[in-house]
């Protein structure tokens, strides 16, 4: 596989560790229970990509790692914009200053992992600089039939795609049928996520939703997720999970898109260690 990767700009971008915030206070969930959801924003200790989504006490959107966002709102849509999943990413200010890692994912706010004793030092407020890399990646050969979005082009190279028969075969962990998706429909792939749907138990077992992992590579069947976001008979679109289990209607696991086709030229193949952990080599394949 070959890519325009040589010809993209890379440029800085800056960001803060944001701090959680508790404005909402008490949600009612889809089947009326109050409940305090925890794991948006700030640094978490206990959850990272490659861990499973589900089975986190009030988990509501959890974000692995930590979050960070910019409050200029130039520079936060600059930031938005131009930061891709795989992103390197270096601390410039506080007890870690110096420090690397890697963007896992946007949300509202983008994730970063960061090794675990760094992240011990990291404090809400510490400066990052985001190494922006990856808009306009094209894949040669499918320039006008796949919609690269939000991919760094290294890690896009890691994730065992290969090329056969005209075709892009790529690795996932699942694939999920159009109407399970829900929340972030017919918003901007390139500065949103969407969500597959937890709050229906009926499907958690039909369609293995308590597997899902953060980082987890998924394939979206009858989505196109080009200059928008919809259904479209036949449409293959490829993302990754970026954010954990909801209890609000209509909200689940988030899916930064990365990948999409209007027909069958995106094949999916599956493989369970199809994570972005793995490829990052932020965490060992079991």
């Amino acid at each position: 596989m070959e890519t325009n990767k040589d010809r993209l700009v890379k440029q800085a971008v800056m960001a803060e560790v944001n701090h959680p915030s508790a404005s909402r206070g008490y949600r009612v969930d889809w089947d009326g229970v109050p409940r305090i959801g925890l794991g948006m924003s700030g640094v978490k200790y206990n959850v990272g990509v490659g861990d499973l989504c589900y089975y986190l006490e009030n988990g509501e959107h959890t974000e692995p790692g930590l979050s960070i966002s910019n409050n200029n709102p130039g520079e936060g849509q600059a930031l938005g914009v131009l930061g891709c999943i795989g992103n390197h990413v270096k601390l410039t200010s506080g007890e870690a200053k110096g420090e690397k890692g890697y963007i896992t994912g946007k949300h509202g706010s983008f994730m970063c992992w960061f090794p675990p004793e760094v992240q011990e030092k990291i404090s809400p407020g510490d400066k990052i600089k985001v190494k922006a890399w990856g808009v306009g990646l094209k894949i040669a050969g499918f320039e006008e039939t796949v919609r690269v979005n939000k991919i760094d082009p290294e890690l896009l190279e890691k994730m065992g795609v290969e090329v056969k028969g005209g075709k892009l075969h790529v690795p996932v962990t699942k694939e999920y049928p159009c109407w399970i998706m829900g929340s972030g429909y017919g918003m901007f792939p390139v500065t949103i996520d969407y969500d597959i749907q937890t709050t229906c138990d009926l499907v958690w077992d039909e369609l293995n939703l308590k597997d899902i992992r953060f980082g987890d590579i998924v394939c979206l069947r009858d989505q196109l997720n080009w200059w928008g976001r919809g259904y479209y008979k036949g449409a293959v679109t490829i993302g990754i999970v970026i954010h954990g289990w909801s209890y609000s209607a209509g909200h689940g696991p988030g899916v930064t898109t990365i990948l999409s086709s209007k027909d069958d030229t995106i094949v999916p193949k599956i493989d369970p260690n199809a994570n972005i952990a793995y490829y990052l080599g932020v965490k060992e394949k079991p």
